[in-house]
């Protein structure tokens, strides 16, 4: 290393170690780069030759490259012919918009002032890859990386706890607009950022500013692989909730969703591999997974039993992303046990409805709504979940119908009919409840008659929607009708409500057949195969009176779904319906003798 002769302050005639590996302009200062000092880090000089590192044990820097094995590409196919055709005029894909952060403050205006001024990272490069060119799918690869590091190099200067203080503390205005980059009341910002670390004891994450980080990998998963995916699925119906997730506020997340996002990337890519693949990389994945999912229940921990943060925004959206989780992970054991303790925690801040109509926690309550009804509809009726104990079953419905359409793209299920399966539901319950204490209640019967006398009067050919997909809105709204029919009559007809005649078995027959055919052409059309998941499981209760060619055919669909979805839900539905079919006995309770929960 030598000064650069003729300036009035010497520079060095090179970049220094750090600024060349996290792709910078070094600023060549000697003896040691202010960039680096600026953004935390050691500068390790201009050496020729790169300074020996001290590495923690188990922590891997670099990964040797392998020759001869092409790059994994495998998924370009599937998703860049639908993604790049949602783009808007100006070249910019719908769903790549900066997600709005959890605010998790009362008032949330110093979140939102801290977090105005972030600017997503260009991911318009996932558009542009070429399924054809192995070249430009190279560069792509290179690009990536790149995005990658010049985030994380971002983000680790806003995630320096004390380096932020330092600059709120002395009043910095201009070293606070550089870490923002923004010169708009910088120092406003920042507070705003350190109260929301402070509100909830948040660590700082020294291995996120490394692209190697298992947390930074599963997030890039999300927005290379999965998120596409569900975008381009959606076309009928696109979910505003999926979007893009900006490695910036990794460090705004506690860590029982950083293990947790981890966990659900690695449990996508082993269920979703075709079948045949190595299993040396199923078992890696497994222990990793193991490995996370026990960080993650220790920072649920850790989160749960402080006063501070027990009933805060963030412990609510950390409980329902893990239980989420819980539902896709094959080695999950009850996840039962999660949702009660949401259900308390729900409780404690004043129920549902005060708690729905929160913005940053509307999105995530939602999913909640949904895990809890479709997971009652395969429960024993005396074993289900809670909803609003303390208003009635009307009050609810009313509660959810003006979030309904957050609901709906995840089920695409008419409104009319999702709301008559939570009446269902509740008359499963009352009618368990009268059965234990021998008390027969004729009323429940004349509300049975009512919901399915409404379920038979629904016309899918009124409520399709006219456009291009009509005949797809036509078949859905078919699929759900008959679906909801036949676990009326069953889940009704084991607790004696709707009596077992030849008139109900001929219109379960009648909507058994017609439900089959209609899935069979469901799985014909990649916008609907990924929705129709519940009424598949139903199919599979109704074929306990069919025969051994139409359980198999259930049984090969639940696999091959378990694949495309990359979760483990239908594998798991798959084994319950096979062991009620061996016991050789067509009763909705005979199937579902504890309680599951079967959802994407």
């Amino acid at each position: 290393m030598t000064p650069k002769s003729g300036s009035r302050d010497a520079k060095a005639t090179r970049q220094c170690w750090e600024c060349h590996r996290r792709r910078l302009v070094c600023d060549h200062t000697l003896p040691h780069c202010k960039k680096c000092q600026k953004a935390g880090k050691e500068c390790p000089g201009y050496d020729e030759q790169k300074p020996l590192q001290w590495v923690e044990p188990g922590k891997v820097i670099y990964r040797r490259g392998r020759k001869n094995i092409p790059p994994k590409t495998y998924v370009a196919s599937r998703t860049i012919q639908t993604v790049t055709s949602r783009e808007d005029p100006r070249g910019c894909p719908s769903s790549t918009k900066t997600p709005p952060t959890d605010d998790v403050l009362r008032d949330g205006s110093d979140l939102r002032l801290a977090l105005a001024t972030w600017e997503p990272v260009n991911k318009t490069w996932w558009g542009r890859l070429a399924v054809d060119c192995e070249e430009k799918v190279h560069w792509e690869q290179a690009f990536q990386t790149a995005k990658i590091v010049e985030a994380l190099g971002k983000m680790s200067q806003r995630s320096d706890r004390r380096q932020l203080e330092r600059v709120v503390r002395g009043g910095l205005r201009r070293e606070a607009s550089e870490i923002l980059r923004d010169a708009k009341d910088p120092l406003e910002k920042l507070k705003g950022l350190l109260m929301h670390m402070q509100a909830h004891d948040l660590p700082t994450y020294d291995y996120l500013s490394n692209e190697t980080s298992e947390v930074v990998q599963a997030v890039n998963y999300f927005n290379v692989r999965l998120i596409p995916q569900v975008i381009a699925a959606g076309e009928m119906a696109p979910n505003p909730a999926m979007i893009l997730v900006p490695l910036q506020i990794l460090h705004l997340l506690p860590p029982a969703v950083h293990h947790t996002f981890v966990c659900l990337a690695l449990n996508h890519f082993t269920l979703s591999v075709p079948s045949g693949t190595d299993s040396v990389v199923a078992t890696n994945n497994k222990l990793k997974v193991y490995r996370h999912r026990g960080h993650a229940i220790r920072a649920l921990n850790e989160l749960i039993s402080s006063d501070k943060t027990r009933c805060s925004d963030m412990a609510i959206v950390s409980i329902l992303t893990f239980l989420s989780m819980e539902l896709s992970n094959p080695m999950a054991t009850d996840c039962r046990a999660h949702a009660d303790g949401l259900q308390r925690l729900i409780d404690m801040r004043g129920g549902l409805k005060s708690l729905i109509s929160e913005p940053q926690l509307t999105s995530s309550l939602v999913i909640y709504i949904l895990i809890t009804n479709l997971a009652n509809t395969c429960s024993p009726p005396w074993n289900q979940l809670a909803l609003n104990a303390e208003d009635s079953l009307e009050t609810y419905i009313s509660d959810i119908t003006p979030v309904y359409s957050l609901i709906f793209p995840y089920t695409l299920s008419p409104p009319a009919l999702f709301f008559d399966l939570i009446r269902i539901n509740q008359l499963r319950k009352s009618a368990s409840a009268s059965l234990l204490l021998y008390i027969d209640n004729p009323a429940h019967a004349l509300e049975a008659q009512e919901i399915l006398a409404r379920i038979e009067a629904f016309i899918p050919e009124d409520w399709a929607q006219p456009g291009a997909h009509y005949d797809e809105w036509l078949l859905i709204g078919t699929i759900h009708q008959s679906a909801l029919a036949i676990y009326c009559t069953m889940s009704l007809q084991s607790l004696g409500v709707l009596p077992n005649n030849l008139e109900m078995d001929a219109m379960r027959s009648a909507h058994g057949d017609r439900l089959r055919t209609s899935l069979t052409t469901a799985f014909n059309s990649t916008r609907l195969s990924r929705f129709v998941m519940w009424p598949l499981v139903v199919a599979g209760v109704e074929a306990g009176y069919r025969s051994e060619n139409v359980r198999r055919w259930v049984a090969q669909r639940l696999s091959e779904m378990s694949r495309d979805l990359g979760t483990s839900s239908p594998l798991r539905a798959r084994k319950v319906l096979m062991r009620y079919w061996e016991r050789g006995l067509p009763d909705w309770d005979e199937c579902f003798d504890r309680a599951y929960v079967f959802i994407i």
